[in-house]
């Protein structure tokens, strides 16, 4: 009895191996050979089950073909939507989710921004490319160079959940976000004084970093109003 169970799981385990080597070389190898298989067996069964409904098998067979023809056609385009969100997701504008859609109520020359970014600043609200990158004005303590942490804390207020807990991969995002839609006072963005300012940021006291916040608070939560 041993050695039968032995044997048997053996074999087992040997299909098992050759099935998976099959799925993984065979057919899950890339999106071709995966709508291939899929349409395949999809058609297989189509015919089988009309064969078994007791369709003749010129009919059988001629909606099978039809059956077929609408299955592949939704593979492709099902293949065609996901791999549009897979270069989406890399897209850097596509990486994050933000509180607003837009700054049309918003005096954007407080938070640091010239007038001329307002469609730009919209469009990337809105995860799509701007025109040109937007330039972020608000100097730091030395009166020349733009302040890093004062747009940090900005985007900190824009992006759903903040920037604070971000991790290595999502600051690294949040760089490569950064460097393709901003500059600073005509300057781009700089890897080496993105990192000491995120750092210096995320470590503050969380009293002192929601102090440092509040300006920026109530430039966003102001709105113009408009008379009827």
């Amino acid at each position: 009895m041993d050695a039968l169970i032995r044997k048997a799981g053996q074999i087992l385990y040997l299909l098992d191996l050759r099935i998976r080597k099959l799925l993984y070389y065979r057919i899950l190898r890339n999106h071709t050979s995966m709508i291939v298989s899929i349409w395949v067996f999809l058609t297989a069964i189509s015919l089988a089950v009309l064969w078994g409904l007791g369709y003749p098998a010129g009919k059988a067979l001629m909606y099978s073909i039809i059956l077929s023809f609408v299955f592949f056609i939704l593979l492709v385009l099902m293949g065609a939507y996901y791999e549009a969100k897979r270069l989406q997701g890399n897209e850097p504008n596509s990486c994050f989710h933000f509180t607003r859609s837009n700054m049309n109520s918003i005096r954007i020359s407080d938070l640091g921004f010239s007038e001329k970014d307002r469609e730009n600043l919209n469009l990337v609200l809105n995860n799509l490319q701007p025109k040109g990158k937007i330039d972020f004005k608000l100097v730091s303590d030395n009166r020349i160079a733009a302040d890093y942490k004062k747009l940090l804390r900005v985007v900190h207020l824009l992006i759903i959940g903040g920037i604070k807990d971000f991790k290595k991969e999502q600051k690294e995002l949040l760089f490569q976000f950064l460097e393709a839609n901003f500059t600073l006072n005509g300057s781009p963005v700089n890897r080496a004084s993105f990192n000491s300012r995120f750092s210096e940021l995320v470590n503050e006291k969380e009293e002192e970093f929601q102090n440092n916040l509040e300006p920026f608070q109530k430039i966003l939560q102001r709105s113009t109003v408009f008379l009827p």
